[in-house]
């Protein structure tokens, strides 16, 4: 409730041209939950799924771990996720060999095309 409501906040102002809204949704029925409560009235929504290797997936997560920013269980939840990625009406953005300013030049990239 409290997303969806945030959300709608920013799709309803005339500040904000984009909304980008970034959350690990591995699951179609999550999805579908939040954008059945938003206001989506003359908007265009993209569904973009960041994956990655899983080796590349433990590297990432192995360095948060380390820096404190993540606690050790998430490299074998992590993993355990990635194939429900697979089947998930999204647009799909391999990010194993990519800076996340190239993720991001590409997200803009397929969104302008």
């Amino acid at each position: 409730n409290n997303i969806t409501h945030l959300l709608n906040n920013f799709l309803t102002s005339t500040a904000y041209q984009n909304v980008v809204f970034t959350w690990v949704m591995h699951e179609k029925s999550i999805i579908d939950d939040i954008l059945s409560r938003l206001h989506l009235d003359d908007v265009r929504v993209f569904s973009f799924s960041l994956v990655s290797s899983e080796e590349a997936l433990i590297k990432r997560l192995t360095s948060d771990i380390r820096s404190g920013i993540r606690s050790g269980d998430i490299i074998e939840r992590s993993i355990q996720r990635i194939p429900l990625y697979e089947n998930l009406p999204t647009i799909k953005i391999d990010t194993s060999e990519k800076t996340p300013d190239e993720a991001a030049s590409e997200i803009i990239q397929r969104i302008e095309s």
